[in-house]
């Protein structure tokens, strides 16, 4: 069916079919031109609306990421602090044990040059012993033996040292006495007396010293080393002294020396 133009150039409304409502407005064609720009629209819409879902999307996904980061930068960050005291109080106890180890083992090493020390020192002493051993030998077994004695005028009385030694294996020390018996002579005349210590201020002097009885005590198990003073009788001269070791009334041993007068 042909179109009606109208002289205005528009085309002409088709009369309605017969029997149709008078008062149905009739539908108007749309140019094809406008429905695809329409759907271009519509497309272009819908390209725009994914777009922008999609960049929501990805901001959303960056956003959660970021946050994740940031939660783990913080776990890290106190871990590292966590780890840096941990080290900290480490290198405080090394350093305490380094020195406590400087000092056990300077400790160490001076226990070991006194050990040395003492080590020489006691070789030598044993050394000297055997010398002494073989220039006087001692006696057998249970003998005393008088293995020095000096003695020398000091004014009016004598100093002397003594050193006594013991052969035994016995467990019971050596007891007896140590008498002093001077020789020499008084107003031109022969004296032997028992020499005594120096009295001191306000004791009482004995008249009649008893031999068997007088002298200096003893006590001891190997060796005994002993020095003092003996007083000199006035107007009496020494000439030679006597040591004798007694045991009860029985002379162990004995030694005599010229007295020398100190220079």
């Amino acid at each position: 069916m042909k179109r009606k133009v109208s002289a205005a150039g528009e085309p002409a409304i088709a009369p309605k079919p017969n029997g149709s409502n008078s008062s149905t407005w009739p539908v108007p064609a749309v140019p094809p031109t406008t429905q695809r720009n329409t759907y271009v629209l519509i497309m272009l819409a819908l390209v725009a609306g994914l777009v922008v879902g999609a960049a929501s999307v990805h901001l959303w996904v960056a956003s959660q990421a970021m946050r994740a980061n940031d939660a783990t930068q913080e776990s890290l960050a106190v871990l590292l602090t966590e780890t840096r005291a941990e080290l900290f109080q480490t290198h405080a106890r090394i350093d305490a044990l380094q020195g406590q180890l400087t000092v056990e083992e300077s400790t160490r090493k001076g226990l070991e040059a006194s050990l040395q020390q003492a080590q020489a020192e006691l070789g030598l002493a044993r050394d000297q012993v055997a010398f002494f051993d073989q220039l006087l030998p001692p006696g057998p077994a249970g003998s005393v033996s008088i293995r020095a004695l000096d003695i020398e005028q000091r004014g009016p009385n004598l100093h002397y040292r003594v050193l006594l030694m013991r052969n035994s294996a016995e467990e019971l020390p050596f007891k007896g006495l140590m008498q002093f018996v001077a020789k020499g002579s008084r107003q031109g005349k022969a004296v032997k007396i028992v020499l005594q210590a120096p009295q001191l201020p306000g004791n009482l002097v004995t008249a009649n010293v008893d031999p068997l009885t007088s002298g200096f005590e003893l006590n001891f198990d190997q060796f005994q080393r002993s020095g003092g003073l003996l007083s000199i009788p006035d107007g009496f001269l020494p000439q030679t002294i006597t040591l004798n070791v007694l045991e009860g009334t029985r002379v162990r041993v004995s030694r005599t020396v010229n007295v020398s007068a100190a220079e």
